[in-house]
C-alpha cells in the first residue's frame, strides 16, 4: 500500500519532537540524567513533548527568521525581556536557568543537549545562524559538550536543506563581512554543529519503523508555503496506521505564530 502525506513546517516540527521523545537514549535521560534544551522554534516543540505539557513556543525562542513585509524577511532576534527562561530537566525535573553555560559545567557524559540548526547541507552536516559577534548559544556549547563528551541531538527539519556543504559555507559567511545596509535583517556567521541531526526521517524510522518513507518534494501556497510531501510505502495495516496518526497530529496541531513585535 501506498500513501501521500503532506506536513506544514510548524507540523514537521511536531513530528520530529514526537520521534525525539521515543529515542532510547533520550527516555534513559528523562529518567537518570540531565536534558539540555536550548531556545529555538523546533526545540520548543521537542521540549513540550520531554515534558508533556505545553509552554509558550513563540517565546522559547532568541535568534529568529520571519516572513512579514514590514520587516523584509528578516533575520531578528526576539527582545531579550520577552525571552523565556531556558531549561534544564534534572532526572525528570524541570528547572529554569538564568545561565545555561553554568548549568552545563554540570554536565557529564550520558546527559544531553539540544540545539536547532538552520541549515542542513549536503554533507549531512547542520548548522546554525550567528548574530552574535561571539557565537551566541551555540559558542556557549561547543566547548563544553565537545571538551567533555556530551551527545549534542539536532533536530532540524529537511526544509533546512541546502546544496553545499555546511563546513564550505561556514568559511565564506560572518556576521562581521555583510554589509549592513544590504541585509535583510542581522548579518549571520554559520557554525557547522557536531551532533546528531534529527529530521522526519529519522521521526518516521522511530515512530512507524516497518513503514519506507521517501521525501518527494516541499512547499507550496498560502499556509502550506514550507511544507515537506511524503511518500509512504508498506503492508496496509501498517500505513493506514501511520497515515492516521499524520491525519490527526495535522488536525490537532495549532500553527506556529511568531511575536516580531
Amino acid at each position: 500500500m501506498r500513501a501521500i502525506i503532506v506536513l506544514t513546517h510548524s507540523e514537521c516540527k511536531r513530528l520530529i519532537a514526537k520521534g525525539i521523545a521515543q529515542l532510547p537514549e533520550v527516555k534513559e535521560a528523562l529518567e537518570k540524567h540531565r536534558i539540555f534544551v536550548s531556545r529555538g522554534s523546533t526545540t520548543a516543540y521537542v521540549l513540550e513533548e520531554l515534558l508533556g505539557e505545553p509552554i509558550d513556543k513563540p517565546h522559547y525562542v532568541a535568534g529568529q527568521m520571519t516572513g512579514d513585509k514590514k520587516h523584509l524577511y528578516r533575520f531578528g532576534s526576539l527582545k531579550i525581556d520577552k525571552r523565556l527562561k531556558e531549561i534544564v530537566i534534572d532526572k525528570g525535573v524541570k528547572k529554569e536557568v538564568d545561565n545555561f553555560q553554568e548549568a552545563l559545567l554540570e554536565f557529564e557524559p550520558g546527559d544531553i543537549i539540544f540545539k536547532g540548526g538552520n541549515t542542513l547541507g549536503s554533507d549531512g552536516i547542520a548548522g546554525v545562524y550567528m548574530a552574535h559577534p561571539a557565537g551566541g548559544t551555540i559558542g556557549g556549547i561547543l566547548p563544553i559538550a565537545i571538551a567533555r563528551g556530551i551527545e549534542i541531538i539536532v533536530p532540524i527539519s529537511l526544509s533546512r536543506s541546502v546544496d553545499d556543504s555546511v563546513w564550505e559555507l561556514s568559511q565564506i559567511l560572518g556576521n562581521q563581512t555583510i554589509d549592513k545596509e544590504y541585509a535583510m535583517g542581522l548579518p549571520i556567521g554559520l557554525m557547522p554543529i557536531p551532533g546528531e541531526v534529527f529530521t522526519e526521517l529519522e521521526a518516521f524510522d522511530v515512530l512507524h519503523p516497518e513503514v519506507n518513507v521517501f521525501h518527494i518534494g516541499s512547499s507550496g501556497v498560502g499556509t502550506a508555503e514550507g511544507s515537506l510531501h511524503f511518500l509512504f510505502i508498506g503492508e496496509d495495516d501498517n500505513v493506514k496506521a501511520a497515515y492516521e496518526e499524520m491525519v490527526n497530529l495535522a488536525k490537532s496541531d495549532t500553527e506556529y505564530v511568531p511575536d516580531i513585535d
